[in-house]
């Protein structure tokens, strides 16, 4: 029916999980970056901190709801892998911020 299969797959829209996979990886990454002391007080501050949470959680959200009308529009099923990375990018980036600011802050 399409002229370009591989973003559907078992009738679901796949096309914006690599969207999702790149925030999360960078929210993971962030996190890492937060535990390691060292890495923590050569690489970032506290806007910064705050700057990339936010960013990720208001792009990860305007994609899922745009996703959810592309997927509407073209009669498909949702993407629930995506709404899972949706979650997870969000408890990471407000967990990101927690612990910069945190008891574990020098």
């Amino acid at each position: 029916m399409y002229t370009y299969e591989s973003f559907e797959k078992f009738g679901v829209f796949t096309l914006l999980r690599p969207v999702f996979v790149t925030l999360l990886i960078a929210a993971v990454i962030l996190f890492l970056i937060l535990i390691i002391p060292k890495a923590r007080s050569k690489f970032l501050n506290g806007f910064s901190v705050i700057s990339l949470s936010l960013l990720s959680i208001f792009v990860s959200a305007q994609v899922l709801f745009y996703g959810g009308i592309v997927v509407d529009e073209l009669g498909l099923g949702g993407d629930a892998v995506a709404t899972y990375m949706f979650l997870a990018i969000v408890v990471f980036s407000l967990l990101n911020p927690l612990l910069y600011f945190g008891r574990f802050r020098n």
